[in-house]
């Protein structure tokens, strides 16, 4: 799932690379050691799940500055099974700041596979609120209200001063109601009329060989949920 920052690629990637932020936005982590330590593909940190009492090892398991970062929690046990969450960013620039491509993947075993379809539709309610903090935290409210500012639609000008108008869903509908009536006003020459568009067939629907469902994934073992 991709998030737009106003943030530039080193900043928001030197911000990732400290797993000590992520509790400030990630909902998937409840606390980290406060311990500093270099970020570097095999470093571990202790970071503790929510809900759980005891810390677990996080490892940085991918580390190419300054566009690709992974980490990977230690396999946590449960009465079903064992879950294994690991996460990946990617991050690229673009036109306003950069980019940020988030991914998790989920790794279950034992009776924890037959509750696939809860731990992934938890992951795709969660995801995006957790990027929308992210974006929060490293974008001040300042440079937001200036990227609103710039997509507002200009509004009349009076006596040379432009004045401010707020657009409203019923100013829209006006101005394509007096479009519409313009054209409608306008003769239309005799042999000038539009050829009628010829109909189209519908596109039957051809479902793939084997139907996985929302949630389901083809193979066994590790699972990206998002």
């Amino acid at each position: 799932m991709a998030q737009p920052l106003s943030s530039a690629v080193p900043q928001v990637f030197e911000f990732l690379a400290d797993p000590r932020n992520m509790p400030r936005w990630n909902s998937g982590v409840a606390e980290v050691d406060d311990r500093r330590i270099d970020a570097r593909e095999g470093a571990r940190y202790r970071y503790r799940f929510p809900g759980r009492r005891r810390f677990h090892h996080l490892t940085c398991s991918a580390y190419h500055a300054p566009f690709l970062l992974g980490f990977r929690g230690e396999r946590m046990w449960t009465p079903l099974g064992t879950q294994t969450v690991a996460y990946t960013f990617r991050l690229r620039s673009a036109d306003r700041g950069s980019t940020v491509v988030m991914s998790v993947d989920v790794s279950l075993c034992g009776g924890m596979l037959l509750l696939l379809p809860v731990v992934t539709l938890g992951w795709r309610r969660d995801l995006p609120i957790d990027l929308a903090k992210l974006r929060e935290t490293l974008d001040p409210e300042e440079q937001r209200a200036a990227e609103r500012g710039a997509y507002e639609p200009a509004g009349p000008e009076v006596s040379g001063q432009r004045e401010t108008a707020v657009w409203t869903d019923a100013a829209w509908i006006d101005t394509a109601e007096a479009e519409s009536a313009r054209a409608e006003s306008v003769p239309v020459e005799p042999g000038s009329e539009p050829a009628p568009a010829e109909p189209t067939e519908p596109v039957p629907f051809e479902r793939p060989p084997r139907w996985y469902g929302p949630y389901a994934v083809p193979e066994p073992g590790r699972r990206r949920v998002v």
